[in-house]
């Protein structure tokens, strides 16, 4: 027999269905919530597990305080399946996705100053009703890497700063730089010096509890921190809170419009120390060969691309 005829001898008495729910089970740490991915009852979903286990000769998941945890074996087999599982699904699936036929429903999360300058420049492009395809974008929130692990997720848009686990996929989308808005009657300049923006009060936007924000380490750097009284999680809010005060608010280069359109505001430009930055777009590996998701990231790539010119 030669090796060819073996392997296929070894794949014809091995159940791959398996592979999936022990993928499904490995990232949800649950067989209810596995189960419920799935469409299959626990029951159902227990057996597989323990078939798998049988088939691999390995515990492959084990019990734990905070759901199933793999052991070394079943580490191994799943890292191998993030890349082995969409390669599959994609042998069966449609080689492309037609956005203006198939519907599809696409769930994104990213801050309120991403949001700001991405959103309209998605709505003008396809949503005119050519296209069968729907945009969800989420709330920012701290478990947004935990969203994308368990499939809640399609898409998340971030700045260079933030921590995501090592195994998502990243690709730069623009490139922003840092102004700063004060009210239109505040005594500051045309510019800030780093010396007059220490100096000054700051209303800071900081989405996670306790998380510095890029230009404190970038301050941080220099040995220097600003002085904030009051701290908000969205940069529409903080831009309210400028009219009538001498606060000082940083904000992205991609909102200078919003600035310039409110009379009660003015663009201030920001100390040089404060250094340009890109937004990202990440996402999980197990969708790098879905045709859906393959065409959801070459439409925030056009979307993006004005912003780079």
């Amino acid at each position: 027999m030669d090796m060819m005829s073996m392997r296929l001898e070894k794949l014809r008495q091995a159940d791959l269905n398996l592979l999936v729910t022990f993928a499904a089970i490995a990232e949800e740490k649950s067989i209810t919530a596995a189960a419920s991915r799935l469409l299959l009852s626990q029951p159902a979903v227990s057996r597989a597990l323990q078939r798998a286990r049988a088939m691999f000769e390995d515990d492959l998941l084990i019990r734990s305080p905070n759901g199933f945890e793999l052991t070394l074996r079943g580490r191994k087999i799943l890292d191998e399946l993030e890349g082995l599982l969409p390669r599959m699904e994609n042998l069966v699936a449609p080689a492309l996705f037609d956005p203006m036929r198939e519907k599809s429903h696409f769930r994104i999360s990213g801050p309120d100053n991403v949001c700001t300058v991405v959103l309209p420049r998605l709505c003008r492009q396809y949503a005119n009703g050519r296209y069968q395809v729907q945009f969800e974008f989420l709330p920012w929130q701290s478990g947004v890497a935990e969203l994308v692990e368990h499939g809640q997720l399609d898409l998340v848009l971030r700045n260079d700063e933030g921590l995501l686990p090592s195994h998502f996929q990243l690709e730069k989308l623009y490139k922003e730089n840092w102004i700063c808005a004060v009210a239109r009657d505040s005594h500051f300049g045309d510019r800030l010096s780093l010396k007059q923006y220490l100096s000054a009060s700051h209303v800071v936007v900081s989405p996670y509890e306790g998380v510095q924000t890029i230009p404190d380490k970038q301050l941080a750097a220099l040995g220097a921190k600003r002085s904030s009284c009051i701290r908000v999680p969205y940069f529409g809010v903080a831009l309210q809170c400028l009219p009538g005060t001498e606060l000082v608010l940083t904000l992205t280069s991609g909102m200078t419009s919003v600035i310039k359109n409110d009379r009660r505001l003015r663009l201030v430009q920001a100390p040089p120390q404060l250094h340009a930055f890109h937004f990202l777009m990440a996402w999980h590996p197990r969708l790098n060969s879905d045709p859906r998701h393959v065409w959801l990231r070459g439409a925030m790539r056009s979307t993006a691309a004005a912003l780079n010119s």
